[in-house]
């Protein structure tokens, strides 16, 4: 169906027709404003000749009181894109990544748990442990959280987060515990980790208190520069980092010095209207994430290319230009761009650009209409009564595993194949290993969930300078149980190198008899101590 007569058939079922739209239009807004909807634009849309407006989708949100996203997937523009984009941003500086799930209907491929004949291992394939379901609705998901938490994306020049977190990783922090381990907070070098806003840079690390009024940036185990701090107007505490999404092999060791930004006074300045305007919104946010104009712009091409679209791509002068005209952004593909780098959520950018979000409509288009994939289709006799057979064992994993985390970042799915390294992703190449007790590397302490790519099967000697950088494999042994370790092949033996602060010894494996390597470990889903 052609976008014409898409709208023409959402507008129907509202009793409205482009005419009466247009009117509308021109009544609330004017004729001149850019919210008004011309009354050929069917013709145009058939012409593929032009694209509504942000402020022209506005006005068909608010006229027929469907949501603004859902007209936005209409005219082909995911806004769920934004924080996928944010992901696979190269950012020199540590920066906060827009965790929206803007779409809360999309359908969300959904699983339960299988019946096993024993207790749950302390390592297995989650495709030993799960089956696949009936798809859910993200909103429905949502609902599962027990808590809500800012997420970060640490940045190459953070050189306080390393080794308790690596360049590129995602973190999660809990707000609400910061003033009670802010509280406790003494001479000694914080075990909690904190995100630390310092002007316009942020910093994961440690803590240790100097005074009462004074407290000390640090990290606990290379003697990178430390950082006295005054929390006050431009220095707080964010709040306690408390998971980890690490890829790996990791990133080299940061050998940089902090980039700690003073804030200029004009950036601070509020506008006439007591909140930020786009402008201000634009150099703050771009400071932030450590950007030049140049540097955004060849980002922006990258974008560009990756939606097979020009409208994308922004050059380093139109990007000066957005920070001092006062008129307003109008193509939606340029609002996704400047979001996704400059890390800013779409509703704030709306807002500060003067778009009235409140008089938006808010009824979900129906997945026919939207054109949603993934719903639910009937289950079968046979699936219904499989449902039904209670677990074996009485220990239910799934459940478990969602009460652990408290929280479904569903924002990451989008850019699951980028986090993992795996373009194709099945269960099969997700293992859980919550289980193991005594992990032998530090990376794993606290550890859930693994990706693995099975395609890597020979492990080499590693040459990298500390143990945090190690790889790892996962290995499968004859009896069965799984392994996963920093190991290395040697003349057809398998050699298992402990790496943690408890007494092991090098395990020796015949490759192919008594183990073998499952792949390497791409990322790790873990807990922080």
């Amino acid at each position: 169906m052609q976008t014409s007569d898409r709208v023409r058939h959402i507008l129907s079922t509202r009793g409205l027709t482009l005419y009466q739209v247009s009117r509308r239009s021109a009544e609330i807004f004017g004729q001149a404003s850019p919210y008004y909807i011309p009354q050929g634009l069917y013709h145009e849309l058939s012409l593929g000749t032009r694209t509504p407006n942000i402020h022209q989708l506005a006005a068909f949100s608010q006229i027929s009181n469907y949501r603004l996203c859902d007209w936005l997937a209409i005219f082909g523009f995911s806004l769920d894109d934004i924080p996928k984009l944010q992901l696979l941003c190269p950012w020199r500086k540590t920066v906060l990544l827009d965790s929206s799930v803007y779409d809360g209907d999309q359908w969300i491929p959904w699983f339960s748990d299988t019946v096993r004949e024993s207790s749950l291992p302390a390592i297995a394939p989650l495709g030993q442990l799960l089956k696949a379901d009936t798809p859910r609705r993200a909103r429905e998901l949502l609902a599962l959280g027990k808590a809500r938490f800012l997420y970060a994306k640490v940045g190459r020049d953070d050189v306080f987060a390393f080794p308790s977190l690596t360049p590129g990783s995602i973190a999660r922090i809990d707000a609400r515990r910061t003033r009670e381990e802010l509280s406790v907070l003494g001479p000694v070098t914080s075990k909690s980790m904190f995100l630390v806003e310092n002007g316009l840079s942020l910093h994961c690390g440690h803590l240790r208190r100097l005074d009462r009024g004074r407290i000390l940036l640090c990290s606990p185990e290379f003697p990178f520069p430390q950082v006295e701090l005054t929390p006050g107007n431009t220095v707080r505490i964010l709040g306690v980092v408390n998971a980890e999404i690490r890829p790996l092999p990791s990133q080299p060791v940061p050998n940089c010095s902090p980039h700690l930004s003073s804030v200029p006074k004009s950036v601070l300045v509020p506008s006439a209207a007591g909140r930020a305007v786009l402008q201000q919104v634009l150099r703050i946010s771009r400071m932030r994430v450590g950007l030049s104009f140049r540097e955004a712009s060849i980002l922006s091409l990258r974008i560009a290319r990756t939606f097979g679209d020009r409208r994308y791509f922004a050059a380093a002068g139109t990007l000066s230009d957005y920070e001092k005209a006062s008129s307003p952004l109008r193509h939606v593909q340029k609002i996704i761009s400047l979001c996704a780098l400059y890390g800013i959520d779409f509703w704030t950018f709306l807002r500060a650009g003067g778009l009235q979000t409140d008089a938006l409509g808010n009824e979900a288009m129906s997945d026919e209409l939207v054109g949603r994939t993934g719903s639910p289709r009937l289950p079968s006799a046979e699936e219904v009564a499989s449902a039904k057979q209670p677990s074996k064992t009485g220990e239910a994993f799934l459940p478990t595993i969602i009460d652990r985390w408290q929280e479904m970042p569903l924002f990451i799915k989008n850019a699951l194949p980028f986090i993992t390294k795996l373009k194709d992703i099945s269960l099969s190449d997700i293992f859980w290993v919550g289980g193991n007790r005594n992990p032998a590397h530090p990376c794993l302490i606290g550890a859930t969930l693994v990706a693995v790519n099975r395609r890597i099967k020979a492990p080499l000697r590693s040459t990298v300078p500390t143990r945090w950088e190690q790889p790892l494999y996962v290995v499968l042994r004859r009896d069965g149980s799984y392994l996963c370790a920093s190991c290395e092949l040697r003349q057809g033996v398998l050699i298992v190198h402990p790496h943690s602060e408890t007494a092991h010894s090098s395990m020796q494996l015949r490759n192919g008899i008594d183990a073998e390597v499952v792949g390497q470990v791409t990322t790790i889903v873990r807990d922080l101590p």
